[in-house]
């Protein structure tokens, strides 16, 4: 007759089992040395074996003679152990009931595991919200946000829009699977010239990428920053391209001057750029020209020395009306 299995998953789980067996075999009538030479034999058993499940029977019909200690594998044999004297059922259901019985130190045990386990798996969780919240904002902000700030704001910034010229033609052919692992490269490139010169990448839009200068820590020389990025880009585009073997130009915006940042949104938040600054640096990349990075005269006068510059005259800009702006064609 099965009297108890006592489970055995961990080291720590052994000081339980051990003392229920030895409390166990004394009711049963074994006198405590013999059960203690017993006990030790076993556990050292135990502890060499690993995890494991160690049974206790009772042998005998109505009245049992002996106590099988097992299993097998365990010692290599049943531990027989005879009875001094035979116990009956009422005997049997007492041994029971110790077998069965948890423990306070057990039970403490056991919720000490469980609240690590679960403080571990929360630990986990929160590292995830924390890395895909550190993906989606910069980190300065996500911090601010964590702490229950509104964010809104003002800053003396750059503007970046860069467009793909050619895109539309270049997406029809493509399946779209391959279209978005061509965009995530493509993108993947101009992320890392954008981390390179210290900016912020803002957004895309389609086959349009926005990133910013001086924002959201301010940069004495985001105008510098927001044009060598631009240069950086219209650089490795023949190299992106090959690999890709995608047939596109980008054009180069940019314009400096006050904007205002913030984050908006409950649901996907994002940090995103507001005001005249983002429209005219929107309006420098629509009216630039495939290969070239078109700048604002704003721009210009906030440049130090360094750069070759072409005068491209006066444009009309929507909302603006005319405006002097430039190419910059390299660095002197």
């Amino acid at each position: 007759m099965l009297l108890g299995t006592l489970h055995i998953g961990s080291p720590e789980a052994l000081p339980f089992a051990r003392e229920k067996l030895r409390a166990s075999l004394v009711c049963a009538g074994f006198k405590a040395t013999q059960v203690g030479q017993w006990v030790g034999l076993l556990s050292q058993a135990i502890r060499e074996q690993g995890p494991c499940e160690l049974t206790v029977s009772t042998e005998g019909t109505g009245v049992a003679d002996a106590i099988l200690l097992g299993p097998p594998a365990l010692t290599g044999r049943w531990q027989r152990l005879l009875l001094p004297t035979p116990i009956d059922a009422e005997r049997q259901q007492q041994i029971q009931a110790i077998l069965a019985r948890l423990s306070r130190e057990e039970l403490l045990h056991d919720l000490e595991r469980q609240v690590e386990e679960r403080t571990a798996d929360l630990n986990a969780e929160r590292n995830k919200s924390e890395k895909l919240l550190r993906n989606m904002l910069p980190a300065s902000i996500a911090k601010r946000l964590k702490n229950g700030e509104t964010i809104a704001d003002r800053h003396q910034a750059s503007v970046v829009f860069v467009d793909m010229v050619g895109f539309t033609k270049w997406a029809s052919q493509l399946s779209a699977t391959d279209l978005v692992v061509h965009l995530g490269q493509l993108f993947g490139e101009f992320d890392g010239i954008t981390h390179k010169h210290g900016l912020e990448k803002i957004k895309t839009i389609g086959d349009c990428y926005m990133a910013a200068a001086g924002l959201p820590q301010p940069q004495a020389d985001h105008a510098e920053r927001a044009v060598r990025m631009g240069l950086d880009i219209i650089r490795a585009m023949p190299r992106i391209c090959i690999a890709l073997n995608a047939p596109v130009q980008v054009r180069v915006g940019i314009h400096c001057g006050p904007l205002v940042a913030g984050v908006i949104g409950s649901v996907k938040p994002f940090y995103d750029i507001w005001g005249d600054t983002v429209n005219i640096a929107s309006r420098m990349e629509s009216h630039g020209l495939p290969g070239r990075l078109h700048i604002s005269d704003d721009v210009r006068a906030a440049l130090g020395k360094g750069f070759e510059l072409e005068k491209r005259g006066e444009i009309e800009i929507k909302n603006r009306g005319a405006m002097t702006t430039w190419f910059v064609n390299g660095t002197a």
